[in-house]
């Protein structure tokens, strides 16, 4: 309902926002609205041909135009049903899109009645409010800036975990309409289909990281938090560890170059030898890292530096691989820049995990082979060699359990720990 010269009538959202009612256009005080539609930019012509897509409407007699970020041949554009020949999908997010702007339209003419500015509208129908701003947008969000950071562990989890929880719920919602009884049904559903307890609760840890970001960039407010009532599980579980006399028959094996699972067996020993390194890390090691007898690199999930000193039993091993961009030579760093970067390491750890659980059979191994078992059983036999977990906990780069082992450690970690990987490395090989 709104205030059409003096007089208290009904319209419609349409008739509203096309500026006609009753064969006349209205006026909303010294804010003047035409059409809102989609148009061909026809100022601008791009160098194959095509033209920008572009919403329009008029403020006071001056045009405001709001890109789409499509360009199109002119012949493939129908300007009476803004629709674009063959490309229905492409159509119909467009029409949402308009739809959204008509929106925000009706509520920026009856908040800001007086308000003219070209660039405050504009940039009201640019930025969504949080009742718009859905969880999957915002979580997509989360993911490429984790992305761009070069955080892709984070970025490889949060994915997995909406892409999982996508499946049992509907994401594409504002905050405020997901509420504890979703999330109860989110549960019981995933339950049903045998998602183990601790799985579920890496997929709803990621959610409830989204909706404490969200609250934190004042995006949505507390009170829409759906996790104050609810508690994740949790189960323990035995870890996947190899003993020292499975350790031994792996690294002491007596594999022929030539034989198919050669490299796939020294990338193991690389993963124990490195102090337990992520997969995503080893892979992504180059030139670059190598610095006075020391491999130097950022962890992608965390960001915490690391260093290991090269001893000669390492170098032996990474002498077996012909390096290209990366030590290794199994990735390309030119790859690591575009949008499936996730999906190629991803796939590259699936590969190497076949090969590894192929090994695991070969040698006899009880546990399925696979690079966590590695980072598992290096804690495990540090545990059983003796040294404290603070030590280990350095090694791995988790915090320390106590604060004046931790301020001895910040002086003197590198060579106790650099010591302690050499005591391990040398046991496996004695």
């Amino acid at each position: 309902m709104v205030y059409l010269y003096q007089k208290q009538v009904k319209i419609s959202f349409k008739q509203l926002f096309t500026g006609k009612f009753a064969g006349k256009f209205f006026c909303c005080k010294s804010l003047r609205m035409a059409t809102l539609k989609l148009v061909l930019d026809k100022r601008r012509q791009k160098k194959d041909g095509t033209y920008p897509l572009v919403f329009t409407t008029v403020v006071d007699s001056k045009p405001l135009r709001i890109g789409t970020g499509v360009c199109i041949p002119e012949e493939l554009f129908n300007e009476q049903t803004g629709i674009i020949e063959g490309q229905s999908k492409l159509s119909a997010a467009l029409f949402k899109l308009e739809a959204d702007y008509l929106k925000r339209l009706q509520l920026f003419i009856l908040n800001n009645p007086n308000n003219n500015c070209l660039k405050t509208l504009k940039n009201y129908l640019l930025n969504k409010s949080p009742d718009e701003f859905t969880i999957r947008e915002y979580w997509q969000k989360v993911i490429d800036d984790l992305v761009s950071k070069k955080r892709l562990g984070g970025a490889k989890v949060h994915k997995q975990s909406m892409a999982t929880i996508g499946r049992y719920t509907n994401l594409d919602v504002p905050f405020k309409d997901f509420s504890y009884r979703n999330l109860l049904e989110l549960e019981k559903s995933m339950c049903i289909t045998g998602i183990s307890i601790n799985g579920m609760g890496v997929y709803f840890r990621s959610l409830r990281t989204i909706f404490n970001m969200a609250i934190n960039e004042d995006l949505i407010s507390v009170e829409w938090y759906p996790f104050r009532k609810y508690k994740i599980r949790k189960e323990k579980t035995s870890p996947r560890v190899l003993s020292k006399a499975e350790l031994k028959t792996y690294f002491n094996w007596n594999i022929p170059s030539s034989y198919p699972e050669y490299s796939f067996w020294n990338i193991g020993k690389l993963l124990f030898m490195l102090r337990g390194i992520n997969i995503t890390d080893l892979l992504l090691l180059s030139d670059t890292n190598l610095k006075n007898e020391h491999i130097i690199y950022r962890r992608s999930k965390t960001g915490k530096l690391y260093s290991i000193k090269l001893n000669n039993d390492i170098k032996e091993v990474l002498f077996q691989f012909t390096s290209t961009s990366t030590l290794l030579g199994l990735v390309e760093l030119k790859d690591m820049n575009n949008s499936r970067r996730i999906e190629n390491l991803v796939q590259r750890r699936k590969v190497i995990n076949h090969h590894l659980t192929k090994i695991g059979k070969l040698l006899g191994l009880r546990e399925k082979l696979t690079t966590y078992v590695f980072r598992y059983s290096y804690a495990n036999l540090a545990k059983q060699m003796g040294y404290s977990k603070d030590i280990i906990a350095e090694a791995l780069g988790h915090e320390y359990g106590n604060a004046v082992t931790g301020i001895y450690l910040e002086q003197f970690d590198q060579e106790i720990v650099d010591r302690m990987n050499q005591a391990l490395i040398e046991t496996l090989l004695e």
